[in-house]
């Protein structure tokens, strides 16, 4: 089972976004979504997670040196891998969840290969 870290500025909107189109449409998949921010999760429970994880997803590119601060780190030493569907725009008042969903829904298709994850096909 891959053990994936999504990862996002509060671990609201854009990881659990990715988290739930794991989830629910592939296999076999442990997944936790994450925020990087300061006041979102704490640094110990960065450090365990990232320790846990086999893959690393940020929803945006600059979240990959934010993890790296957070935590000290080297990001090349770990499976890091990026979907970015840009800032947080999608939720609140934008109320643009749908357009997330099938963002985060293509990538994952896309590099379903390299996450060793596989969409199923059957209803839940």
């Amino acid at each position: 089972m891959s053990k994936i870290l999504t990862v996002c500025s509060q671990g609201l909107m854009r990881s659990v976004g990715l988290a739930d189109v794991l989830k629910l449409h592939f296999e076999p998949v442990d997944v936790i979504p994450v925020g990087v921010a300061e006041n979102a999760n704490g640094f110990d429970t960065l450090i365990m997670l990232c320790h846990w994880a086999d893959h690393i997803i940020v929803m945006e590119e600059y979240l990959k040196d934010r993890l790296a601060t957070r935590t000290g780190f080297d990001m090349d030493n770990l499976n890091v891998h990026i979907c970015d569907v840009g800032p947080d725009t999608y939720g609140g008042k934008h109320n643009r969840r749908d357009v997330l969903i099938d963002m985060v829904w293509r990538w994952a298709r896309i590099n379903q290969k390299k996450l060793g994850i596989t969409e199923h096909t059957k209803k839940l």
